[in-house]
Parts: structure tokens; C-alpha cells; sequence
């Protein structure tokens, strides 16, 4: 896990938890966009995720028709 990757985790929790403490103090509505902030924050996390997966994947794929063809 690259160190941006657990930043923006950490990002994602703190916000969450931020958005729960002012929708307990000021109320759900004005702690709203607090909450759209860390959902869009986890779905960079996911799709930053997902990259990187597909990045390994393609790098295991390609290193193992590399051993073939040596072979």
C-alpha cells in the first residue's frame, strides 16, 4: 500500500468521524456535504485500489509469459 493510499484511508475515516460528531451536534442536514466529502474521498481510495490491482496483474501476466519464453 503506497503511503497516498493510506492517507486518503485515513482522510476517508477522519471525515466520517467529523461528519458524525456535527450531525449529533448541529444535525444531519448541515453535516452533509461532510459526509458526500468522504464518500468521494473512499471512492478515489477504491478506484486508486483497483488501478494498482490491475497494475500487479498486468505485471504478474506479462513476467510470466516472459519466463515461457525463455523456456
Amino acid at each position: 500500500m503506497k503511503l497516498l493510499d493510506i492517507i486518503l484511508f485515513v482522510l476517508v475515516f477522519c471525515t466520517f468521524i467529523i461528519g458524525v460528531d456535527q450531525a449529533i451536534v448541529v444535525g444531519l442536514a448541515e453535516s452533509y456535504w461532510i459526509f458526500m466529502l468522504s464518500v468521494a474521498l473512499l471512492f478515489l481510495y477504491g478506484y486508486r485500489k483497483g488501478q494498482r490491482q490491475a497494475r500487479e496483474k498486468e505485471a504478474l501476466k506479462s513476467s510470466k509469459q516472459r519466463k515461457k519464453k525463455k523456456k
